[in-house]
């Protein structure tokens, strides 16, 4: 209960105070340049745990770009795998994903550098999981290493985008914007994390709202840890408006939750075949959010197929 009251109590000085101290067209002046950075191919990882079944994941991804079976993706804050219990365990957070059976999955608050477990989160993830490509999507350098956002995928990746997103001294934030070839359909995925103040968020949403397409001829997926759960708030209002009705579920604390903070979209919205918050005793401890997780039937998209 001390994390929810801290949770609602931030949000409530928030709405008190940052009112006076700035106002919201003083703060996007701060906001970084447009331009997002985008990747090559030799900062997507995909070299320590290569595909062991290269013509399987082609007839899957076959499958699914044709509507035989569904697309997984799920949205995991992790915690930097620290668990309800204090403890930093990795493995159980690998555990977790491979139990969601996802072939896309969007991680947030995840260590990003190259080395030892405890500081490489990313790549142990994505090789205990038996993901086949990860990306990272840096945003802060803390005391035990580069932390941020991170994207996992059992397809091939191809063009990544990192938008930076971050809001005058606020912590910094970003969105993953990547191009994931899913038996030759295109498939984007934004990822993101937005911050934990409604000012900080409203801005950040401006952002998202203007790097989505103007038409829907593809699918597109949103999904991240919005830090937004009051129903009827500007924020959540104006992601409806574009991107529909989310799934959302409580999620957060995961021993006992009671917060819907973690949210998937996908448009066009009639994909949308059913979604869950992953709930077992390990996704309990293992970090303090669960992982949502949705199907998706790609059925009727069969004209953005590449030849």
């Amino acid at each position: 209960m001390r994390g929810i009251k801290k949770f609602v109590a931030a949000g409530l000085a928030a709405i008190l105070l940052l009112p006076a101290a700035c106002s919201l067209a003083e703060l996007r002046v701060q906001i970084p340049s447009r331009s997002p950075v985008v990747l090559g191919s030799d900062d997507i990882g995909q070299e320590r745990w290569k595909c062991t079944d290269p013509a399987g994941l082609v007839n899957t991804g076959k499958e699914i770009a044709e509507g035989i079976r569904p697309l997984r993706v799920a949205s995991y804050n992790v915690h930097k795998c620290t668990g309800m219990d204090f403890r930093r365990d990795p493995g159980r957070i690998a555990e977790v994903i491979r139990s969601l059976d996802a072939d896309i999955i969007s991680l947030q608050e995840v260590l990003l550098d190259p080395g030892g477990v405890a500081s490489a989160q990313m790549r142990y993830l994505a090789e205990k999981s038996g993901m086949h490509m990860a990306v990272a999507g840096f945003t802060k350098l803390k005391k035990d290493g580069r932390y941020g956002n991170a994207l996992l995928s059992r397809f091939p990746i191809g063009e990544v985008r990192l938008h930076n997103i971050s809001l005058g001294t606020f912590e910094p934030r970003g969105i993953i914007d990547a191009d994931i070839l899913v038996g030759g359909l295109t498939v984007r995925v934004l990822a993101t994390h937005l911050g934990l103040l409604p000012l900080e968020q409203y801005s950040q949403v401006d952002r998202l709202l203007e790097i989505l397409p103007v038409k829907f001829d593809s699918p597109v997926i949103v999904m991240g840890d919005m830090n937004s759960w009051i129903p009827g708030s500007p924020v959540l209002r104006r992601l409806r408006e574009r991107l529909g009705k989310p799934f959302a579920m409580s999620t957060y604390p995961a021993s006992f939750p009671v917060l819907p903070l973690d949210q998937i979209w996908i448009q066009p919205s009639e994909h949308l075949l059913k979604a869950e918050a992953y709930v077992s005793p390990l996704s309990r401890v293992a970090s303090d959010h669960l992982p949502i997780v949705a199907s998706i039937l790609l059925a009727g998209q069969s004209q953005t197929l590449l030849p």
